[in-house]
């Protein structure tokens, strides 16, 4: 007696029912390139070649006939939208370590926007006994979190990071070790 063999190959009828193939290229974070000079009218950030820059300073081929908008940049619409992808809340620090916390994390967010200008804190807000830190992305919560436990050694807890079910939003727990 022969033994069959099924095929692995999907039938066409199949392949279609789950929607065209996309390239790896084509699906991103926020669709595909645009073709035009894009300025946002609430900062100094500018589109073009498939990205936002700092500047039109690498840009040479305006014309005067070369079509230019304005549109918010990510970023900023995230920020008028009120949403973070990346959140860090530190628990119970002493009241003299505050600005030095305060001030590790602004400067992790400067050498991060200086490589990129969607990289930057949305919102910081102190409290009593909290510090809840916002930002754009969820890889720069990761690096503050970090930079802020490598210069106040044996002072926190490890930080815990929690991801969201889906999607990019992180939430980064760091607690004050009492001594």
């Amino acid at each position: 007696m022969k033994k069959q063999f099924k095929s692995k190959r999907r039938s066409l009828s199949t392949k279609y029912k789950m929607g065209p193939i996309i390239s790896r290229h084509e699906a991103q974070e926020f669709g595909p390139g645009k073709i035009d000079v894009i300025f946002c009218p609430e900062g100094d950030e500018v589109y073009y070649f498939k990205s936002w820059h700092h500047n039109l300073g690498n840009y040479h081929y305006l014309k005067e006939t070369k079509p230019l908008r304005f549109k918010l940049c990510p970023f900023h619409q995230m920020k008028k939208n009120r949403q973070w992808e990346g959140e860090i809340r530190i628990s119970n620090p002493p009241e003299k370590y505050k600005s030095q916390i305060v001030s590790t994390a602004e400067g992790v967010s400067r050498e991060a926007y200086r490589r990129d200008p969607m990289h930057r804190i949305l919102d910081m807000k102190t409290a009593k006994d909290e510090i809840k830190i916002y930002v754009s992305e969820n890889q720069l919560a990761q690096k503050i979190s970090k930079k802020i436990l490598h210069s106040f050694k044996n002072r926190f807890s490890k930080p815990k990071i929690h991801k969201a079910k889906g999607g990019d939003p992180v939430l980064i727990t760091m607690e004050w070790l009492a001594k």
